[in-house]
């Protein structure tokens, strides 16, 4: 098979668990949204902030981004890159599709997150891109059974995004899509993760991040409003 992520191996993944935070590349985000499909809508860090940063410019940076998630290896990416290179204008309107992928997906996860109904618009979307890739792949035996391959030989530029649309399928079609959150930060995240603990109880994308800032700065708002009231009782103007 041409992937090596577990989405693509046959391994039966459940849609929330977890996978390595870090990354394969440090040019990219760490992955803390627990689920592939959320790590792609992730590629704007800050989306509450007035400044989001972007990750995803062109198509080389998705397949950058389908290495630093481990779903390429670098020659698997070297070839897509080569290939892109033959063909820049199908490059470009793939990087457009992977760009109103990610948005769709986006939408859709946010309104699961707040107990919405995602538009039927956006889901046909996903739906029409998980049908043309499965146009494409082949039924294939394992010992659990038979499942979705996509034949190796085969040199594609959207094969990143078919296995997005995948993992993003199982995801909204299972209970476990009422687990997706979004993480508030300090009213400048908007990531989306999904909360595998226990109690339902995770509130950051990450608590040594957004968890953490989020902390300091009521410890600090409070050491103020503490100062201030001392300050007015000695009689001390600030």
């Amino acid at each position: 098979m041409w992937y090596t992520g577990n989405v693509m191996k046959g391994t039966k993944v459940k849609p929330g668990r977890q996978r390595p935070k870090q990354g394969r590349r440090s040019d990219f985000p760490r992955l803390l949204g627990g689920n592939l499909c959320l790590d792609f809508v992730n590629t704007i860090e800050g989306r509450l902030d007035p400044h989001p940063e972007e990750f995803l410019h062109g198509y080389e940076d998705v397949v950058h981004w389908g290495e630093h998630v481990s779903l390429l290896n670098p020659a698997q990416a070297a070839t897509l890159l080569e290939e892109a290179k033959k063909l820049p204008d199908a490059a470009v309107a793939c990087f457009e599709r992977a760009i109103a992928l990610r948005d769709v997906l986006y939408r859709i996860f946010l309104a699961q997150a707040h107990h919405t109904q995602p538009s039927q618009e956006d889901v046909n979307f996903l739906k029409q891109t998980y049908l043309n890739a499965l146009w494409r792949a082949e039924l294939s035996p394992t010992p659990q059974g038979y499942q979705w391959e996509w034949p190796a030989n085969e040199v594609a530029l959207e094969r990143v995004l078919w296995v997005v649309a995948q993992a993003a399928v199982e995801l909204l079609c299972s209970s476990d899509s009422q687990r997706v959150k979004e993480c508030p930060g300090a009213n400048d995240c908007g990531w989306l993760f999904f909360d595998a603990s226990k109690n339902f109880s995770r509130r950051w994308c990450s608590m040594e991040g957004c968890g953490s800032r989020v902390k300091m700065r009521r410890q600090y708002a409070k050491e103020n409003l503490a100062a201030s009231g001392r300050n007015r009782q000695s009689g001390t103007i600030t």
